[in-house]
This record gives structure tokens, sequence and C-alpha cells, in this order.
């Protein structure tokens, strides 16, 4: 009996003495564990940390890319927020054609002289030049309002080949802008003399806004990406506007071409000189496929 006793007492002692020893080995390989674990979930992080950034490194651009030609082939809305709107006249249901009267539409303009934008300070002066553009054109418009803004004076004539339409003749007043031998069919090189203090930031972007209008850029084939400060040298300010142009394929399923420009105006602040230059910063190719549109190989 006590022989019996004492093997389980026996069994009992070896128990007690090594339970410590496996419970800090328990313990150990419990601590082991963890960190394996926790350094997978840091590995995984890590991974996945890397393998959300793209395997391509111009993943990044391309989605820019694709935005640019998205915008592109919607045409529409044409130009940002904020950017200068040549209000309508209200009440009007035929055509409104505005433009801004030039030293060609008189009678007895030099042949072969650069067209250039006339201004003036004498509304008289503007008044006879509308209504000899009136007479030259060969259809006559008659007179029905004349207003004047800070940069402008308009001149508004009914054609009376169509009661229903307008025609907005424009002139700068000299003392807001002096487009004296600037053609503005170019769009790059001098721009005339900007005038109306103070010439600051502001005044040169909506100058550079107003004028997109009276260009070949204002169409459905041109879609404004932004407009904003550019950099200019000391006592120089810059405003650019960056744009798409969309050239489509004459071939069907032929991918179009998108041209990404950039036209950008620089006024000496002291002397109010303006230039203007045109860039293109980058060709695209796209095509719109079921409604969808897709980037392709250059």
């Amino acid at each position: 009996m006590r022989t019996g006793g004492q093997r389980p007492g026996h069994r009992h002692a070896q128990t007690a003495i090594h339970a410590p020893a496996i419970r800090r080995m328990t313990t150990l390989l419990l601590l082991i564990a963890i960190i394996i674990y926790l350094n997978g979930c840091g590995s995984g992080g890590n991974s996945s940390a890397v393998n959300s950034a793209p395997s391509n490194p111009n993943a990044a651009q391309s989605a820019v890319d694709l935005v640019t030609a998205q915008k592109a082939f919607d045409g529409t809305p044409r130009t940002p927020v904020g950017f200068y709107v040549d209000s309508l006249p209200s009440g009007v249901t035929g055509v409104v054609a505005t433009t801004h009267l030039k030293n060609s539409d008189l009678a007895g303009a030099p042949v072969g002289a650069i067209a250039f934008e006339l201004c003036s300070d004498n509304l008289s002066q503007i008044t006879a030049w509308s209504e000899d553009q009136s007479i030259f054109m060969g259809s006559y418009a008659d007179l029905v309002d004349i207003s004047g803004q800070s940069r402008y004076w308009e001149l508004t004539r009914v054609p009376r080949t169509d009661v229903s339409a307008r025609l907005r003749h424009r002139v700068f007043k000299c003392s807001y802008l002096n487009r004296a031998n600037v053609d503005p069919a170019t769009d790059n090189g001098i721009a005339g003399m900007l005038l109306q203090q103070p010439l600051d930031a502001a005044t040169l972007r909506d100058l550079a806004e107003y004028l997109w209008h009276f260009t070949s850029f204002d169409n459905a084939d041109h879609v404004v990406l932004e407009s904003v400060p550019g950099g200019a040298a000391a006592g120089s300010l810059a405003h650019a506007i960056r744009m798409a142009k969309i050239t489509r394929s004459t071939v069907p399923g032929e991918c179009d071409r998108i041209d990404v420009l950039r036209w950008t105006h620089t006024a000496n602040t002291a002397s109010g000189a303006i230039s203007r230059q045109l860039e293109t910063l980058q060709t695209l190719r796209a095509r719109r496929n079921n409604g969808v549109v897709e980037l392709c190989a250059l």
C-alpha cells in the first residue's frame, strides 16, 4: 500500500517540480506566437501599402489623363466654375453675335495691314465706327442700345434681315486696353498694353479669361481645365489657362488626339505691356467605346 501510495505521490512530486517550467515554456511559446502574429500583421500592412501603390509608376498620371480625356469628350461644362462668362442679353430669341470692332471692319482700311482691335474713349467716334461697319458689311443693322462698362463700350444693333438676332459691337476703352497692331488671330507674342490700375493678379486674370472668348479656343473642341496664376519674373504677373483640345480621327474606330495646351498672359506691372504664349504640354490618344472613354497607346 505504501509502495502504491508512494507512486502517485512520487508522480505528484515530479509534477510539482516541473509545472513552473512548463508554464514558463507555455508563456514563452505564447509570446513567440503573439510576436509572430503581430509581425505578420505588420508585414501584411506593409505589403498592403506596397500593393496599394500602382505597380505602374505612371498609373497616377494615367488616371489624370483619363479625367482629361473624359472632359474633352464630354465638352461640357467648357469652362470651370468661376471662369468669366459673357452673359447674353435677356429676352433675345435669335442669334447673338459679339465682336470687337477692328480697323479692317471699316471702309478704307489699308489692304494687307495688320487687323487689330480698336480702342477709344470717345463715344462719338465709337458710334461712327459702328455705323461704318454696319454699312460696310452690306447688311444694315439698326442701332438700338449703347452701354459702357470699365473695359469697353457696347453698341447693340438689330439686323433688318432678322429682327430676332442681335449684333453687339464692342470697342475697348483705351484707358483700359490698347491692342494697336496686335493681331487677334495669333496666340503668341505681344498682346497690347493693359493700362487699368492697379494692375494686379485679378485684373490680369479677368483680361485673359475675357480674351479667351474671342479666340479660336472658344468652340466645342476645346475645354478649359483650369485658370490659375502662372510663374513670372520680378516686376511681372502671369496667368495661365490650361485646356484640352480634341482632334477627332477621320477613321471610324481609331483613337482621337487630345492636346493639353497652356495659354499664358504675362504683364509688366510698371508699363502694362502684356504678351502671350501658347504651349503644348502633352499629347494623349483616347476614344469613346460604347460610351466609355479609354486611353490609347501613343
